[in-house]
């Protein structure tokens, strides 16, 4: 009930929004594009463009892909092609249509806030976990650092 009065809703500022950019490109057509033909037309096909304006029900992306890697639980860490497809078997029936987009933009969100890292091989793993991946790698760039440190040291006397 909620949901049909919310698409009704939706479809009339679409319409509304069709109508206005249509009379904003042609300013003499106003009396074509306010007549009750057009107005129907719109009313008739809109529907067929746009089945319903769904509300997924999945919790946020970063919930999901930090419910996957814990779940997935790899010693190295998972790809994004594992976490995908975790997350289709556990959501797949409410999934936007741009999934893999969504997500990779979300795997590097999390890996900019530092709740994901990615290692060298590119599997993700979860930061506050401190699996021994993400140690180890943090100790290999550490020690990568430190080396690059004493070889720019010589730079300084000379």
């Amino acid at each position: 009930m909620m949901q049909d009065r919310r698409n009704k809703v939706l479809m009339e500022q679409l319409k509304q929004s069709l109508l206005l950019r249509l009379q904003a490109l042609n300013p003499s057509s106003h009396s074509i594009i306010k007549s009750p033909h057009v107005s129907s037309f719109i009313d008739n096909h809109l529907p067929q463009v746009f089945k319903s304006f769904h509300t997924p029900t999945h919790p946020p992306y970063s919930a999901m892909i930090k419910r996957a890697v814990r779940e997935l639980n790899e010693e190295d860490g998972s790809t994004d092609e594992e976490i995908s497809e975790f997350i289709r078997r556990e959501y797949e029936k409410d999934l936007p249509f741009a999934h893999s987009t969504i997500l990779k933009v979300h795997l590097m969100k999390l890996c900019m806030n530092r709740d994901l890292e990615c290692t060298k091989n590119g599997r993700y793993v979860l930061v506050d976990c401190q699996s021994e991946v993400v140690v180890t790698m943090l100790e290999s760039d550490k020690e990568d650092n430190q080396k690059d440190d004493r070889d720019n040291d010589w730079r300084r006397f000379y």
